[in-house]
């Protein structure tokens, strides 16, 4: 069921992520909103770099857990556990950061005319993020936090349209799985894989 679940959430995702910020740009255009397109598209170029400088403190963090590595596991895990959960937080500062600006243009009161402030915010929260990703093809923790965070916004948005309460109840939850949920699955994930590297060398 949970599999299910997954692939008819994948479908609006990709749809989003082919279509999202065009639609909601033209959309925004024929409002007027020059200036909140130019922002979006300013950010379009400066975004990886701005995000670049943000990601540096979680590399230092990794590379002083992989001092440990053979020598202190739980020390490996701890700051590979830091590591993650500070880029989670960036990728929410970001979703947030994104929907705040767009929301800050919208004047009206009305879910439908709020549709392209929240296309145009999709774009500029994730669009970063999956420039990275794609530049790390085979890195599948990227993917699937990548993933993840697209599930949740994407639940979000539609929340607005039904009531705040729900709103916070996916706030919630994405909260509790992007800071402890997906790190440690992404560390039991990456424990696997290098105890299956040491069965495969030894073999």
């Amino acid at each position: 069921m949970f599999n299910r679940l997954l692939e008819i959430l994948s479908l609006p995702i990709m749809i989003l992520n082919f279509a999202g910020g065009i639609v909601g740009g033209i959309w925004l255009a024929f409002l007027g909103e020059w200036r909140l397109i130019g922002i979006g598209v300013a950010l379009l170029f400066v975004s990886n770099w701005i995000l670049s400088i943000f990601m540096i403190p979680s590399m230092i963090i990794s590379s002083i857990g992989m001092k440990f590595y053979g020598k202190n596991k739980f020390l490996v895990l701890f700051f590979g556990y830091i590591s993650q959960l500070y880029i989670n937080i960036l990728i929410i500062a970001t979703c947030v950061f994104a929907l705040l600006i767009c929301s800050s243009f919208y004047n009206g009161n009305t879910y439908l005319g709020y549709i392209p402030y929240l296309l145009w915010s999709w774009g500029m929260a994730l669009g970063p993020w999956q420039f990275f990703a794609s530049k790390e093809p085979d890195n599948e923790f990227s993917a699937i936090t990548l993933f993840i965070a697209s599930i949740f916004y994407f639940l979000f948005l539609l929340s607005i349209a039904m009531s705040p309460a729900i709103s916070l109840i996916v706030l919630i939850i994405f909260g509790i799985i992007q800071l402890i949920v997906l790190p440690i699955f992404n560390l039991s994930v990456a424990i696997r894989m290098d105890q299956q590297e040491e069965m495969d060398f030894f073999q």
